[in-house]
């Protein structure tokens, strides 16, 4: 018998699982796939000096109306195979000709293309982008990789994880609380549990070690990996909600 998000999604159609991974053996790659460029070595010197979760000053409003444009695109996030985890997803930027409602879990499209395509070459908005519109001044003000609305449900989770650990990295993680998910959502960087606002984005580092958990139904947040240059770390020191 098939079971509800182990093997079907709650529609009954069957899970498109993700692909295995396998650790990285980084001793063993090129140096010039790790090697960091002047311009890495000076992005990540200056996030470094921001901390690992600061709200930026953006003013996000109309979530409530948006949400109720976009219910039908919602699709199982990453499920894996013979693990329950309540998790939906909305793609809003992804590889060209990208659906809302495509896979967009980088270990489902490894399963798709035979490799996980970079946060950065997932730049093209999907009909997604102009239905969230309380986002629009975010959109307007930054360069976009791999961008996905994410919700996590009763039990939803990611464990410990790190998304980059590279200084190569190619993107930056932003991410935007919408609706009030307070008291139902818990994030922990670095083994701490770490505050947020509603209707609020944030920088932070993901490079560090976090995990997440919700224990009610729609924790909703946007995921924004936006290109990692000196233009968008001079952007986000622009946009620090607290700068002095």
């Amino acid at each position: 018998m098939t079971k509800t998000l182990l093997d079907v999604d709650k529609k009954g159609n069957p899970l498109f699982h993700a692909a295995k991974t396998s650790r990285p053996k980084y001793h063993e790659f090129p140096i010039e796939q790790t090697f960091p460029s002047q311009e890495d070595m000076a992005c990540e010197a200056q996030l470094s000096a921001l901390g690992t979760w600061e709200p930026l000053s953006f003013k996000i409003n109309g979530w409530e109306e948006d949400k109720v444009f976009l219910k039908n695109y919602w699709v199982p996030f990453q499920p894996r195979k013979d693990q329950f985890n309540d998790r939906e997803s909305i793609l809003v930027y992804g590889v060209k000709d990208s659906k809302p409602n495509d896979p967009c879990g980088l270990s489902q499209l490894a399963r798709i293309y035979g490799y996980k395509p970079t946060e950065s070459s997932m730049n093209y908005p999907t009909a997604a982008k102009d239905l969230l519109t309380c986002m629009n001044e975010v959109f307007d003000f930054f360069d976009f990789g791999r961008t996905f609305l994410v919700r996590l449900n009763t039990g939803g989770h990611y464990p410990p994880h790190r998304d980059h650990i590279l200084l190569n990295r190619p993107t930056i993680r932003l991410i935007a609380f919408l609706g009030d998910s307070v008291s139902s959502l818990r994030w922990e960087v670095e083994d701490r549990m770490v505050q947020f606002q509603p209707n609020t984005l944030y920088y932070v580092d993901t490079r560090k070690t976090h995990r997440l958990w919700s224990s009610h139904h729609h924790s909703t947040m946007l995921v924004c990996n936006i290109i990692k240059d000196w233009e968008n770390t001079m952007k986000i020191l622009h946009k620090l909600k607290y700068q002095g």
